[in-house]
């Protein structure tokens, strides 16, 4: 997993269904577990591995295996959970508010989810709907990849990501990704997804 030091998140389900369009069995995101923009922008988030994933078939006869396939949407849905949290920052920037709106608006949303105490309601409410109302335009396509998987994934465990924005170009943008499962590398390498923007504007 590369060093990068990101602020500790702790937002689950509410707050991945808010962000990315997938739904299950083919959202391959859980929670968000940090974030940091500078000195760039990086995203930890995890996914646990299920023995019940409808993609496991019970008549094969060696054991069950998540499809690379599947382990690369998985890093592309981090990635483009990066891209959201960039393109609305710089969205408020260019309005003249605060960045750090989008985060407490997230973490106030996960703790109303959860019915924790502290929840406010209304809060960041404009900047949720914007995201919502973006529908296709809040996720970027593939493009490109130079992705390398070095371990199979099974049920039991759990896939986490960290992918950073690297560099950025007129329409696309370059990541790089670590996936680990229990401190072990199972994927690592680049990749390009077209440019997310504009969310909010």
């Amino acid at each position: 997993m590369g060093q990068t030091k990101t602020d500790a998140l702790s937002l689950g389900a509410a707050v991945v269904l808010l962000l990315l369009p997938q739904r299950p069995p083919l959202l391959l995101v859980d929670r968000i577990e940090g974030y940091s923009r500078t000195p760039r922008p990086t995203l930890h988030a995890a996914r646990a591995v299920s023995v019940n994933e409808p993609f496991f078939s019970a008549e094969l006869p060696t054991p069950p295996m998540l499809p690379r396939a599947l382990a690369l949407e998985g890093i592309v849905q981090a990635a483009n959970i990066l891209q959201i949290f960039v393109a609305v920052q710089r969205d408020l920037e260019a309005i003249g508010r605060n960045p750090v709106e989008l985060v407490s608006a997230l973490r106030n949303t996960d703790l109303g989810y959860r019915l924790e105490p502290g929840f406010m309601p209304g809060l960041g409410e404009d900047i949720l709907a914007a995201i919502t109302m973006a529908g296709p335009a809040r996720t970027g396509a593939i493009g490109a990849s130079q992705l390398r998987f070095l371990r199979n994934v099974f049920p039991g465990d759990v896939l986490t990501y960290e992918v950073r924005l690297i560099r950025e170009g007129a329409d696309v943008q370059h990541f790089e990704a670590d996936v680990e499962v229990r401190g072990q590398t199972v994927a690592q390498g680049m990749f390009s997804l077209s440019k997310v923007e504009g969310l909010l504007r």
